[in-house]
């Protein structure tokens, strides 16, 4: 059996799904039996071997936690959905919002009827609360940081207005705070539960309570180490505003969480629906076994989808050697993206040479500037690489391992997540070239927390950010984002450190003017931006991520794909929910 199967003492997600377990005497009351056929079962996103922190059902204290495994699409929901495929936004909460002239100014409209579970109505008040919450509290809760730099205010104009103020021109803010809907959402806290609380310890857990209350279909009705437990309510207020025909047809979700290795067993035992990407190889060796598993495609090797994001080697640019930009460049001349998608990928996914996706919105950029990223990125050439850290004041030892100019041994560690095949390929290939470099896979949460914190030299994994506009991307090398040493970093996302006063003054160019790729001023600066990145290398940009969806059809039909591409199949992203709405008992 699996490793979380053992972990459960051989109880299987199956029985659990069907019985939930038996509760003990310290639970808040009994489960009811709900059969497998009617019960979504998610391994979530991020691999843990249990639930962390439980009690700890807060959207704002803890980004990897809880709300991005499952709350999202289960209990809370967004002013919007967005399908990133398409680059649609789809109205939930809010029924319209409005940027002025200048892009100072959003006004909020709800739509009318919005109800928390309780029965209470979602207004205007709630929204202004949760503004100045996440603003008074920066920068300890998720978001926080963003709300502070960039909401001067947000008034109340009626129960279904709010009208958000900004400190600087926000053209593209409202659609990114507040309908993107990824690593951290925009979630509208209840005024009446939170109220009085202390936001940033406040673990809104409490069954007797209805504790986390959303405005979603479902309530949880269990939380512990072993798995978290949602079922369906009785009314939903989206089905009287006409957004949805009736309740979501599983009446119980389970999210139960798992680690990398025992995902493909999962599939292929029908333990779980849903949950993290797995690698192609194990996906068609479980497809193998169980026929019911599909992907975004209907055959490989390319079965999956693109996430908007790409794999990246990204260096700590306060870390000696890698504060120098002719060492970065140099290893960029050592990496060989072909062979990386042929042996971590195994073909399935696309080489890049810049941080950027392969989204329609983002191709009407890089098409114009092809021909200056692929001179910028240059080719695979050891013997260049030798002659470029030789000119730097390295030398080779009496092992032929490259030393330091102290004269020092190189030694670079790469960080990386259990499971990601990437960084052994690229270990390998420093390895060759006579740099004495090994990868440490590490558990989320302390891979995310070194990047945080700062304590890394080298990590392989995913740059997230342009979707349908460069400066998404490109404004994670702005040196706000590059705190002193010891310091924690703010965004996930923009964890190189990297610090340019000539690219800052691009970037705040480029936040200030509405995106648009026909804007031969804005495209300007985007070339601009884009070459001193590519210039400086804080990270190399390897492969673009394509992840290989296993979505098992034994239990649920209406899956999205690339035939049917009505939302993105990514379980952390809000547009989740869009699924469960969908999902259709097979039998």
């Amino acid at each position: 059996m699996n490793n979380i199967v053992k972990a459960m003492g051989a109880v299987s997600l199956v029985a659990i799904a069907m019985a939930c377990a038996a509760p003990t005497p310290a639970e808040a009351q009994d489960l009811r039996q709900v059969p497998r056929n009617r019960t979504f079962v998610t391994q979530g996103w991020d691999f843990y071997n249990q639930v962390q922190s439980p009690s700890n059902l807060s959207p704002y204290n803890g980004v990897l936690l809880n709300q991005r495994q499952v709350l999202h699409y289960t209990v809370t929901e967004p002013l919007f959905f967005t399908n990133h495929i398409r680059n649609e936004l789809i109205p939930w909460q809010e029924e319209r919002m409005e940027t002025s002239a200048d892009f100072r100014e959003v006004t909020i409209t709800l739509r009318p009827n919005v109800r928390w579970a309780d029965g209470r109505p979602l207004t205007s008040a709630d929204l202004v609360f949760t503004f100045d919450t996440l603003r008074a509290n920066a920068p300890e809760m998720a978001l926080s940081g963003a709300m502070r730099e960039w909401v001067e205010s947000a008034t109340a104009r009626d129960e279904r207005t709010v009208v958000v103020r900004l400190t600087k021109p926000g053209p593209r803010w409202a659609q990114d705070m507040l309908a993107t809907g990824q690593v951290t959402r925009f979630v509208v806290l209840p005024k009446h539960v939170w109220e009085g609380k202390d936001p940033k310890t406040f673990g809104n857990f409490d069954l007797a309570q209805g504790w986390p209350l959303g405005t979603g279909p479902y309530r949880v009705v269990r939380s512990d180490a072993n798995s978290m437990v949602m079922d369906r309510l009785d009314r939903w207020w989206a089905i009287d505003a006409g957004l949805v025909q009736a309740l979501p047809a599983p009446e119980r979700v389970i999210y139960r969480p798992a680690t990398a290795d025992a995902m493909a067993q999962l599939y292929t035992a029908n333990e779980i629906d849903a949950g993290r990407s797995i690698q192609v190889g194990a996906f068609e060796a479980a497809r193998a076994r169980n026929p019911n598993l599909i992907s975004w495609n209907r055959q490989g090797p390319v079965w999956g989808v693109p996430s908007g994001c790409t794999h990246r080697l990204a260096f700590n640019n306060q870390s000696p050697p890698f504060d120098r930009a002719d060492v970065r460049r140099a290893i960029a001349t050592i990496i060989d993206r072909n062979q990386i998608a042929d042996l971590a990928w195994e073909g399935s996914a696309p080489t890049t040479l810049a941080p950027f996706s392969s989204y329609p919105g983002m191709q009407a950029y890089v098409t114009q500037m092809d021909a200056q990223i692929r001179q910028a990125a240059g080719k695979t050439d050891p013997r260049q690489a030798e002659q470029m850290l030789t000119a730097s004041g390295f030398s080779r030892g009496p092992d032929q391992k490259w030393r330091l100019p102290d004269g020092q041994p190189w030694q670079v560690t790469i960080n990386t997540q259990q499971g990601e095949p990437i960084a052994p390929v690229v270990a390998r290939q420093l390895q060759s070239a006579g740099i004495d470099a090994v990868f440490r896979p590490l558990a989320d949460a302390q891979y995310f927390d070194a990047m945080a914190s700062g304590s890394y030299a080298a990590v392989v994994g995913v740059h997230c950010g342009s979707l349908y506009d460069p400066w998404q991307t490109l404004e994670h090398f702005h040196s706000k984002y590059a705190p002193n040493a010891g310091a924690r970093a703010p965004n996930l996302r923009a964890i190189t450190r990297y610090r340019n006063p000539e690219l800052d003054a691009l970037l705040e160019r480029m936040e200030a003017m509405r995106p648009s790729p026909t804007n031969a001023a804005y495209v300007d600066l985007v070339r601009q931006a884009t070459a001193i990145v590519m210039r400086d290398m804080p990270q190399i940009s390897l492969t673009e991520e394509v992840h290989t969806m296993a979505m098992n059809s034994t239990h649920w039909t209406g899956w999205p794909t690339a035939a049917d591409p009505y939302v993105a199949p990514f379980v952390p992203w809000d547009g989740y929910a869009l699924i469960v709405h969908r999902l259709r008992p097979r039998s």
